[in-house]
């Protein structure tokens, strides 16, 4: 389990660039989407609404999971640092030839911190998404579209343009 540094912005299934605005779409040199291809995406305007907010809410909640993660990892004593350092030895088989007592006892801390974490984030996750309207099998279809998908990510621009 490799954990992020505090400010770092990653989510597990955020899609980032969807909110990024033209900029990220302007760089793509490929021929434009046309009007039919913007009509042949199977997800209506409303459901990709739904995914729109869904995803929002994720974001803002993936980030607050991440913040959460690096307090009860300072909590213990460990920069995310050294946690870091400390589950690589772990995954190694040299914890004891690199940590202290001291150490080991907060690494067992802060895993079992993170661990607790982790459940209580998915459902928020999954509460955002389904609050939305969504069940989690539509959200992950249109999440996996809009990531292979140029006209998915075409109308989804779209319809942030809109708002």
């Amino acid at each position: 389990m490799v954990l992020l540094k505090k400010g770092t912005i990653a989510a597990a299934f955020v899609v980032a660039s969807m909110f990024a605005g033209q900029a990220a779409f302007a760089q793509d040199t490929e021929a434009p989407i046309t009007k039919e291809q913007l009509e042949a995406v199977e997800f209506s305007d409303d459901e990709l609404s739904k995914f729109i907010k869904a995803n929002t809410a994720a974001v803002e909640l993936e980030k607050q999971g991440r913040e959460a993660v690096v307090t009860t990892i300072e909590g213990t004593g460990l920069t995310v640092d050294r946690f870091n350092e400390l589950a690589q030895a772990n995954r190694d088989k040299k914890l004891d030839e690199v940590a202290k007592d001291d150490e080991k006892k907060a690494f067992g801390d802060a895993v079992r911190g993170v661990l607790k974490l982790r459940p209580e984030n998915k459902q928020k996750v999954e509460k955002a998404i389904t609050d939305q309207g969504l069940t989690l099998e539509q959200y992950n279809k249109i999440h996996a579209a809009f990531q292979k998908d140029k006209a998915v990510q075409a109308k989804v621009q779209l319809l942030l343009q809109e708002k």
